[in-house]
């Protein structure tokens, strides 16, 4: 009975550990208290979370939605400028019923029977987060199905690692089952950042679309303040990716910046739908980014072929016993510009001993680096030298180890048990022939 419940609460903490990512803290924390909820902050280079706030809880996306249905309207298109969509009335009726229910949503301006491309109705979708936009694109891609969209979506993000997430529109209109995570949202936008045809829209303060047979011209300009010149929360170091505001959800903004050669990716969530002179969401991410520009490095921590220390070596041919070691690659880590990369620890995980023969470049083991508690990187360690084996050492060692086994052994036995045996029974032998 023991054992059954000792091996259901295993396979429990086995589940759990597979669930809960692995990061539970924040590595560093920046000198000043975030207003929003949630925020995820990744180091690209090192592939290494710098900062995370809530990061694996629940919150509302909003208009980050429309990433997911991008993502699917660029898979399932291949040339999204071919393909002409039509407004169909009902998505028009229905954006009209919630426009003046909540008193005011993100609207293209697309008309009931407008036709545009669907290369077209993405930029009106994520430039201006045209809520009709989203709803057209679900359509045209769910076969007249904006439900069987939603469940490709909630698919697509499970194959993703969003497991956290569940859609249920394809525009981020507020429903308390449509929910998110800001981890769950990095990933998703991050794999968005990796079709050019995303990036290019993304990145685009405003677009021209043109004439159409309901408008004389379309005109749409970006709601992201980070990438627009004009704005005070511009920087020319950031690039996309996408806004979201609801009143239940807060403000939310994905972005990504670069300088100096070192690459991030930020999702801020929930920031405040009031701040004094300030919308909340982008003045956060530009702090956060000045932050992590001004304060953080990559640093070498070891280089390739360092030698960085020594073990014990059996069977050598001559009366060597240490086996040097160096690292086979060399490792780099983001840390805080004020730390000394000599703060950094290594702990080598290495046999205590090593049997000859070994070749230079042999594995050995590993090294981990500590700094403040945490783990930083690992590399492989391998031999810093040839050594060549004795073959008598070698044969004795051989001798010794048979002698160990337990058919060794037995047999050893047998044998003394044998001619023990003979002796005894030649000596009854003898003394019976003399009786007789």
């Amino acid at each position: 009975m023991k054992m059954k419940i000792l091996t259901v609460f295993s396979v429990i903490i086995i589940i759990i550990t597979s669930i809960v990512p692995a990061f539970a803290q924040s590595k560093y924390y920046p000198p000043f208290e975030t207003t929003a909820e949630g925020v995820f902050l990744m180091n690209l280079d090192a592939n290494e979370i710098i900062y995370e706030k809530n990061s694996t809880n629940k919150m509302y996306p909003a208009s980050l939605t429309k990433i997911m249905t991008a993502i699917l309207a660029l898979e399932m298109e291949e040339h999204p400028e071919n393909v002409e969509i039509t407004m169909k009335g009902y998505i028009q009726d229905e954006m009209y019923i919630i426009n003046k229910s909540l008193g005011g949503i993100s609207l293209a301006g697309l008309l009931k029977g407008e036709k545009i491309t669907l290369d077209k109705l993405l930029y009106g979708m994520m430039l201006p987060s045209g809520n009709e936009a989203a709803m057209m694109v679900a359509d045209y891609i769910g076969d007249g199905s904006v439900d069987y969209f939603v469940e490709l979506m909630n698919k697509k993000a499970k194959e993703l690692g969003a497991v956290n997430t569940n859609f249920k529109n394809p525009h981020g209109i507020h429903e308390p089952d449509h929910y998110t995570t800001p981890y769950d949202m990095y990933l998703i936008a991050k794999y968005a950042m990796e079709n050019p045809k995303f990036v290019e829209i993304v990145n685009t303060v405003s677009y021209d679309g043109g004439p159409t047979n309901k408008h004389d011209h379309l005109y749409w300009n970006t709601t992201n303040k980070l990438i627009t010149k004009s704005s005070k929360y511009y920087s020319p170091y950031i690039s996309g990716v996408k806004t979201g505001t609801t009143e239940e959800g807060g403000r939310n903004v994905i972005s990504m910046a670069s300088k100096d050669g070192y690459n991030y990716f930020l999702v801020v969530m929930g920031a405040p739908m009031e701040m004094e002179d300030e919308i909340s969401s982008f003045y956060e991410s530009k702090r956060i980014y000045d932050w992590v520009f001004n304060n953080f490095k990559v640093k070498t921590i070891i280089e390739k072929g360092e030698v960085v220390g020594e073990t014990g070596l059996r069977l050598a041919s001559d009366k060597k016993d240490h086996l040097k070691l160096m690292s086979m690659e060399s490792m780099s880590a983001l840390i805080p510009d004020e730390i000394d990369v000599s703060s950094v620890i290594m702990e080598i995980n290495v046999p205590k001993m090593v049997n000859c023969p070994v070749k230079k470049g042999d594995h050995i083991g590993y090294a981990d680096f500590i700094l403040a508690g945490d783990n930083i990187g690992q590399v492989e360690i391998v031999s810093a030298e040839n050594v060549e084996e004795s073959k008598i050492k070698v044969y004795m060692d051989k001798l010794m180890k048979l002698s160990r086994t337990y058919w060794f052994k037995f047999i050893v036995v047998f044998i003394i048990t044998s001619i023990i045996a003979y002796a005894v029974l030649t000596v009854i032998i003898n003394r019976n022939k003399r009786r007789r």
